[in-house]
């Protein structure tokens, strides 16, 4: 009996010790957390979707769901933004690729571009997933990005 309660012991102060292995989420973190579902390269269910989250250039939002969770690394993860209600014959560019992110223990941490096209706009974000031979697609979502104050006045 006394040896089991040994091993129980040490088990659990091992697994208490790997529970703060992971990263913790940024301290920046704006608190938005998308969950992706499996899409389709169709474009169907693409564009605005409820609730859209508010976000600010230069904050950090959480997406989880099965191409996060399944994914080796950051590096196998495309996040792209798609501008929500830009007509596809418009000049210009419609999607941003968000480069700024990182697996941690809430998700995959995205930083929201800071890009003066893109305040007071609505995206749908999608996540690609590029660790198989054929890319897997999901929609988290839609964001709005805020506008940045550019400082006080007076």
């Amino acid at each position: 009996m006394r040896m089991l309660k040994s091993v129980i012991s040490v088990a659990w102060l091992m697994a208490a010790g790997t529970a703060y292995a992971a990263t913790p989420p940024a301290d920046d973190a704006s608190g938005l957390v998308l969950h992706s579902t499996l899409g389709s390269v169709t474009g169907e269910n693409s564009g605005i979707t409820a609730p859209i989250g508010e976000v600010q250039p230069g904050e950090t939002f959480v997406i989880t769901g099965a191409c996060v969770t399944r994914a080796n690394s950051a590096d196998n993860l495309r996040v792209v933004l798609t501008f929500a209600d830009a007509a596809a014959s418009a000049p210009g560019y419609h999607s941003v690729v968000a480069t700024d992110q990182e697996i941690n223990a809430s998700g995959l941490a995205v930083r929201v571009p800071d890009l003066p096209e893109a305040a007071d706009r609505v995206f749908s974000v999608k996540v690609f997933r590029l660790d198989q031979a054929a890319p897997e697609i999901c929609n988290a979502g839609s964001i709005r990005i805020g506008s940045t104050p550019h400082g006080k006045l007076g």
